[in-house]
């Protein structure tokens, strides 16, 4: 058996602190994230949707969000966008599973760049055992109408999902603050975010295409 630090799932010797904090985002990660999203997500040729339309491209933006760089790229894209637009939130959320993965990897990173949010998870059926909760991440003083929560998802189609989790929110006295996808397909889920919400998208199903 391997003591710390040696061979593992981990991949060699354990890093320093030094060698941690001296881990660098590039400074084109957006152009670096649309690549790594056209690599290991962009799938071409037909498929059904989960809204029934036939396509003739699907994205699985999970193999981008739970993939170690692409999920960073991810989580820097999102926070680097409410602090361009100027958006102050106490909490960053979405429907599961989409939202997951980058949930937490903008909570964790959040922290590591001196900006904190918290996050919160939202079931697509509530909890019949337990404390038989909807959201998962809540606790006494995030249920409080004062606080502003952002609401992620990886991507937009019908934004039927998206305005799922808005509900589930706002049933619980939040604020949404802004909605932000990873991408969006165009297909009037954000066209109807946007006439409600702050709507933004880190990439366009288009701009992936041509590439």
């Amino acid at each position: 058996m391997g003591t710390h630090g040696e061979g593992g799932a981990g991949g060699g010797k354990a890093a320093t602190s030094a060698q941690a904090a001296a881990v660098a985002i590039p400074a084109n990660y957006l152009e670096r994230l649309k690549q790594r999203i056209r690599e290991k997500s962009l799938f071409r040729g037909q498929v059904t949707l989960s809204s029934g339309k036939t396509s003739n491209y699907y994205m699985d933006c999970r193999l981008t969000t739970l993939d170690p760089e692409g999920s960073v790229l991810v989580a820097h894209a999102i926070l680097e966008l409410l602090a361009a637009k100027g958006i102050r939130a106490d909490a960053i959320g979405g429907m599961s599973i989409g939202a997951d993965p980058i949930v937490a990897t903008v909570v964790a990173l959040s922290f590591l760049q001196g900006r904190p949010l918290r996050g919160f998870l939202v079931r697509k059926e509530q909890k019949e055992h337990g404390m038989q909760k909807k959201i998962e991440g809540l606790d006494a003083a995030m249920k409080n109408a004062s606080r502003h929560v952002v609401i992620v998802d990886d991507v937009c189609t019908t934004g039927k999902s998206t305005f799922d989790a808005i509900a589930a929110a706002e049933d619980e006295g939040m604020q949404v603050t802004a909605v932000i996808s990873l991408v969006d397909r165009e297909e009037g889920g954000s066209e109807e975010l946007r006439t409600k919400y702050r709507y933004f998208a880190i990439c366009t199903a288009r701009e992936l295409l041509a590439g």
